[in-house]
């Protein structure tokens, strides 16, 4: 009778040491990512001469319990797409949490694209922070992002004012940048335009991690905007004919972000009860924006010229990335406020 008592009290003690060991590497990893913060985790792993043990340590067991989302009153895009301003409970950051169905996606797509675009390591490239599975939700957790430049496009065009030619100039040429900075790694990026880039307060450009539009609500690069109706196309002429995709679609892009930034609307818009096959047939057929010849009286001629050359509708014929990131270094640099 004394075995058994001795037995389950032995039982018992190892059951609350092991609960207290538990409790007590769940206490040392918070205070250690309090401390360190969640903006500087993957960092620190990376730099810092730490164990591969206590990596992952740090960086394991995350759970969407150790985030509190902000708000529930989202814009269509953010819901469309499960992202959410979200608050770390670990550091008090503030951080925006995305949450990708694994049952309702390609699994392999989706580890490929967590692999790829968690190594994303530029300056003006939104950062993965961390990820994390927890059954069959896989949350992905992203450094925050200020205005995107259609939100900035939308105020300027209320307000009537328009970007100084030297910050267009900067923008152009950090979005060429983060573009080639891509294409050398071969990695596509099919969501350019304003909406899918911010601006920081001191006017640098942030390109919106590729994990947040995953899985993608449509195939053609088509901005709907809250109200949901079509706002404008950015998609080149090759991809709506169903040709194989190359880097030259980086450069009709920009032609259409340069277009929107100096006119503060879309070069291909769609408004409520217009044809959208109308203005298909307008891309494809290569009939510029219609007030394309008015650039020259809002900036320099050398942006109208930009503007054109991008939307060549023939690829071969339109400058590449690195050829557009030369070019707009040297005007940055002329047009700089002196």
């Amino acid at each position: 009778m004394s075995s058994g008592t001795e037995a389950t009290g032995s039982k018992r003690k190892m059951q609350i040491t092991q609960h207290k060991l538990t409790s007590l590497r769940k206490l040392c990893r918070a205070v250690i990512i309090r401390n360190t913060g969640l903006h500087r985790l993957r960092r620190a792993c990376k730099d810092l001469p730490l164990p591969r043990n206590l990596i992952d340590f740090l960086t394991s067991d995350f759970s969407f319990r150790e985030f509190e989302v902000q708000s529930l009153n989202l814009p269509r895009d953010m819901r469309i797409h499960c992202i959410y301003p979200t608050r770390s409970l670990l550091d008090n950051s503030k951080v925006l949490l995305k949450w990708i169905n694994a049952k309702a996606c390609n699994a392999t797509t989706v580890s490929r694209l967590l692999e790829k675009w968690t190594e994303i390591n530029h300056k003006n490239i939104m950062r993965v922070l961390l990820w994390f599975r927890e059954q069959e939700t896989i949350g992905v957790v992203l450094e925050p992002f200020p205005k995107s430049l259609y939100e900035l496009v939308q105020e300027y065009r209320k307000a009537g004012v328009k970007f100084s030619e030297w910050l267009l100039w900067k923008m152009l040429h950090q979005i060429c940048d983060v573009l080639w900075y891509l294409q050398r790694r071969q990695m596509l990026h099919p969501e350019i335009q304003t909406k899918t880039l911010s601006l920081s307060t001191t006017g640098d450009i942030l390109l919106h991690n590729l994990l947040i539009y995953t899985p993608s609500e449509t195939e053609l690069n088509v901005c709907v905007d809250g109200k949901e109706s079509f706002y404008g196309i950015y998609v080149a002429p090759e991809r709506i004919r169903g040709q194989k995709h190359s880097n030259k679609e980086d450069s009709w892009s920009l032609g259409c972000v340069t277009y929107e930034l100096a006119f503060l609307e879309p070069a291909f818009p769609l408004h409520q009860g217009k044809n959208l096959f109308e203005t298909l047939n307008n891309v494809v057929n290569g009939v510029p924006p219609a007030r394309l010849q008015e650039a020259e009286n809002l900036y320099s001629p050398d942006l109208g010229i930009l503007i054109m050359s991008c939307l060549i509708p023939e690829p071969r014929l339109r400058p590449s990335i690195q050829d557009i990131f030369c070019f707009t270094k040297e005007r940055m640099h002329s047009a700089k406020p002196k």
